[in-house]
């Protein structure tokens, strides 16, 4: 099985209950809610009702509704999954939220976006790149981005003791008992993207090398020290390409 498919296979049976999973887990390793921060995530990222605004890895749709609400009901949004199940959850929840003429929802993967050059003014991506070929997404995001547009990221991250001799030992006994306590396909697809786990300085690299500017990066400290922490970024898609 491809890792895309076992991606896919993860997700999909997560759709049902992939809000409570991510409050969870965020509480666990940073102590805030998945609201609170989704609501982080989007308080500074500047974006306004008359952008096209693109969110990669929508998974239920909670970025655009979340926008739509923001935004006064306005909007334009465009979430992109790779996941059927989770688009489909997604599709139930805007149909409630009656925000179906603000929203529209695309199954494709973020490493392939099905879309043409420099149409969008915004790129999200939340809590979905450890499971993608980063420089794949971010070549595709910035070859839809209109020159300024933004890119906006969130996800885990690399801290420095994952980094120390000591820290890498550590998470190599912790990934093994995870490995072997949960075998199931969620288990695998984390186990298998742990590799993609990236410190500050190496997103700050990473994206600098694909044509972004003015780079932000923010961190939420972790509960323990063996746990991700998370990173919120900007960055500003140049004129170069």
């Amino acid at each position: 099985m491809s890792n895309l498919s076992i991606v896919e296979e993860a997700f999909a049976e997560l759709a049902s209950d992939y809000r409570q999973t991510m409050d969870r887990e965020l509480r666990e390793f940073w102590g805030i809610s998945y609201q609170e921060f989704i609501d982080r995530f989007l308080e500074h990222a500047g974006l306004n009702p008359t952008d096209l605004v693109l969110d990669v890895a929508t998974g239920t749709a909670f970025i655009p509704t979340q926008l739509v609400e923001k935004f006064g009901g306005a909007g334009r949004i465009v979430g992109l999954d790779l996941t059927p199940a989770m688009l489909n959850k997604g599709q139930e929840i805007i149909a409630r939220q009656d925000s179906r003429s603000s929203i529209w929802l695309v199954c494709a993967s973020g490493m392939d976006l099905p879309f043409l050059n420099r149409v969008f003014d915004g790129v999200l991506c939340a809590l979905g790149t450890h499971h993608m070929d980063v420089p794949l997404l971010l070549a595709e995001a910035h070859r839809v981005l209109k020159t300024g547009g933004k890119f906006l990221m969130t996800d885990v991250g690399a801290t420095p003791f994952w980094r120390s001799i000591l820290g890498r030992l550590v998470l190599a006994i912790l990934l093994l008992q995870y490995r072997l306590t949960n075998r199931n396909v969620r288990a695998q697809a984390e186990a298998e993207a742990f590799a993609n786990v990236r410190t500050a300085s190496e997103w700050q690299e990473l994206l600098t090398r694909h044509g972004f500017r003015e780079i932000e990066i923010k961190e939420v400290p972790s509960r323990r020290p063996w746990y991700p922490c998370g990173l919120m970024i900007q960055a500003i898609r140049s004129s170069i390409q």
